[in-house]
């Protein structure tokens, strides 16, 4: 049997049930509890996180390592720089870029080395000739 207050309550439940309803309806809030963005996020999470691990793991092992050692200007007119290059690709030859550098950054000689096919870890020691004297030297580039 429904008393007077349980009438009352079930009068003000709906009360709130229509304002929600109209709330809900003004400002597109759907009665539906699922979550579209779901998907989406793990799918990005999934394909985004594959994509990370791939390029850590690719670009933390490049196909050319050097690492300069020494140089010295003995002679004005030539550097000699000793340096030491790996490659994990050792069937075909590579080739290095090696530049001198006077002390206002400008190049004053540049040589390409090149190394023969067939060595994994190499030290080599190359003669760049220059036009003035040199400061530095680098290794530009190997491939």
């Amino acid at each position: 049997m429904l008393t007077c207050m349980d009438e009352r309550e079930d009068s003000e439940d709906s009360k709130d049930s229509i304002k929600d309803d109209y709330l809900r309806e003004r400002y597109g809030i759907s009665q539906k509890n699922r979550k579209p963005w779901i998907l989406p996020a793990v799918l990005f999470l999934v394909f985004g996180g594959a994509w990370l691990i791939w390029s850590a793991d690719h670009f933390s092992k490049p196909e050319v390592t050097t690492d300069l050692i020494a140089f010295t200007t003995n002679n004005p007119k030539e550097v000699t720089i000793r340096y030491f290059i790996k490659v994990r690709t050792s069937s075909r030859s590579h080739q290095c870029i090696l530049t001198a550098s006077d002390y206002q950054a400008n190049i004053v000689g540049q040589t390409t080395d090149v190394i023969p096919a067939g060595v994994h870890d190499y030290t080599r020691n190359v003669i760049i000739p220059i036009r003035t004297p040199a400061v530095s030297v680098s290794i530009e580039h190997c491939t």
